[in-house]
């Protein structure tokens, strides 16, 4: 199964999710290249350009499947800079990694997700204290999707 890219997964990111403000962190998600991937690719300058690997635990790929996501549910943006060679693009280093993590107990205030992310190949997931309400902000406009942007493709 794949999960939609294109702008659906690069609003997921919302540039850097953070913690929401429930100051519960969210743990790295060690093995998630193990999961289910999709790829995409945002050619354009910004702050989402670039290659996006979008991993889903088997958790969120029910939710994917359903309309709603269980607790447990983990969704990561891995995403890295685009190298030019001879007229084609590829996979640079790691820019940075985006997680989505559902704990309707933890995360109460933000619909039951927490948001963190991670720059360049740190493990570990933390983000300045004063950008963690940007992306629930965001992604309430996904209320009735379980606050996630992104959809299986049909």
């Amino acid at each position: 199964m794949r999960i939609s890219s294109g702008i659906a997964f690069a609003a997921l990111v919302c540039a850097f999710c953070l913690l929401a403000d429930s100051g519960q962190p969210v743990p790295f998600p060690a093995g998630y290249r193990n999961w289910t991937v999709t790829r995409s690719f945002i050619a354009k300058e910004g702050p989402n350009a670039g290659f996006h690997h979008y991993y889903a635990n088997p958790q969120a790929l029910e939710g994917f499947r359903t309309g709603k996501f269980p607790d447990s549910s983990v969704i990561v943006d891995e995403r890295l800079e685009v190298d030019q060679d001879g007229g084609g693009s590829f996979e640079g280093k790691r820019i940075s990694i985006a997680v989505m993590r559902k704990d309707s107990r933890l995360y109460s205030e933000t619909g039951g997700w927490g948001f963190d992310a991670t720059l360049g190949d740190s493990q570990v997931l933390s983000a300045p204290a004063n950008a963690r309400a940007s992306c629930y902000g965001c992604h309430l406009k996904q209320k009735d999707h379980d606050f996630v942007f992104s959809t299986f493709r049909k």
